[in-house]
């Protein structure tokens, strides 16, 4: 009998410590770039420690509390027992969205640093470069950040938005996109 007990060696996914980026903070005259967490510590990284550059749109499904009770009378049963199908004119049912992941890897120590576009401080990040619409504040973000780490290696994602081409298809989950990037 197999003894199964101990993980099989090649099933076994390796992950880098994360950590969610609140804040970061060029410093170019230094060549480095200044991070804060979501938990309050900061630490600066060189731009030599900045081994990749990665980056995902996470699929998002969102439902309506609004809609989620209006289907439930969706069908409207009269005295005499029969049904019609009601046909509801509002909203949909579900929304499907994407949220914009955007990490870099450092070594050593091998972090996985990551930030959620939506809720990242990009004024803050940018300075007067910040505008107000996202995607181009991603897009400045990221520029600069390939500017800074000049020789970091660079996913599909981060290309595309250096070069203006279509984003890869969204990936299924954010543990999805640690395990993607566990080995980069």
């Amino acid at each position: 009998m197999n003894d199964t007990s101990e993980p099989r060696e090649d099933l076994r996914v390796e992950m880098p410590p994360h950590a969610r980026l609140a804040g970061l903070e060029f410093q170019e005259s230094v060549g480095a770039l200044r991070v804060t967490f979501t938990d309050g510590d900061e630490r600066t990284i060189a731009a030599d420690q900045i081994i990749a550059l990665c980056g995902a749109s996470i699929r998002t499904e969102m439902t309506s509390l609004a809609v989620e009770q209006n289907t439930v009378s969706s069908a409207v049963v009269f005295p005499l027992g029969s049904a019609r199908a009601r046909f509801h004119p509002g909203a949909q049912l579900t929304s499907e969205g994407a949220m914009l992941i955007v990490a870099l890897r450092t070594a050593p120590p091998s972090d996985l640093l990551y930030f959620v576009a939506d809720s990242f401080n990009f004024r803050k990040a940018l300075g007067a470069d910040a505008g107000y619409s996202t995607e181009m504040n991603l897009r400045t973000l990221v520029r600069r950040l390939a500017a800074l780490a000049a020789g970091a290696s660079r996913d599909d994602f981060v290309m595309a938005i250096i070069h203006r081409v279509p984003l890869p298809p969204p990936m299924a989950s954010l543990m999805e996109f640690f395990k993607a990037n566990a080995a980069v």
